[in-house]
């Protein structure tokens, strides 16, 4: 069976919070179609990044231990992104904030004069949590103005999955996320890293 047929968790790491400014240095994929496939590649910034040391604390990086090898260069990217989702057959990617790695991963396309874009079109897990909880009548998290707030973080432990583990890792994150997107849309855990940590009962089918 697959699950999230045609969609791609995609999870970044970057030296700061602008895509036209900052670097990629790790990107991981999960997709889950006629079988499991996942994707893990850190990458040496290019020259000139912007740096943001809190961005450096959440992603635990060494910029000057990473890799220097052909495959670690910062032009070959997008052509990962992009081979990996072909081989997929993946056109929609997902994840907790997707616009942010998906305009990394464009800005990246601009800036080494590729003709690839991400499209527009994502599955946020923030939205997907959100409908369920309203769909069922849960009470959703508020700030203390009143106003909605569903982190990241809420969402996993909504799943059963607890605080993600720090420093941040690509590959972990995005695993994380299909993980907690599959639990609320199919009510079920898919992934083999997570089968002892039980479905809750507000999502089980």
């Amino acid at each position: 069976m697959a699950y999230l047929d045609g969609i791609a968790v995609l999870d970044i790491e970057a030296t700061g919070l602008d895509p036209r400014k900052c670097a990629i240095l790790s990107v991981g994929i999960v997709s889950y179609g006629e079988r499991l496939s996942e994707f893990y590649r850190e990458y040496y910034p290019f020259e000139g990044a912007e740096v943001n040391r809190e961005s450096m604390k959440i992603n635990g990086l060494d910029i000057d231990k990473l890799e220097r090898a052909s495959t670690n260069d910062p032009k070959n990217v997008v052509d990962d992104v992009r081979t990996f989702l072909k081989a997929n057959s993946c056109n929609v990617t997902a994840g907790q904030n997707p616009s942010f790695d998906r305009d990394f991963i464009n800005a990246y396309a601009e800036r080494y004069g590729i003709n690839f874009r991400l499209p527009i079109w994502m599955l946020d897990m923030h939205s997907v949590c959100l409908a369920y909880m309203l769909e069922k009548g849960i009470e959703v998290p508020r700030k203390p103005d009143g106003g909605l707030f569903l982190s990241g973080d809420a969402i996993l432990a909504f799943a059963g999955l607890g605080a993600e583990p720090k420093p941040h890792n690509a590959l972990n994150g995005a695993r994380y996320e299909f993980e907690a997107l599959c639990r609320i849309i199919y009510g079920k855990s898919v992934l083999p890293q997570f089968s002892g940590m039980p479905v809750p009962e507000v999502l089980a089918r």
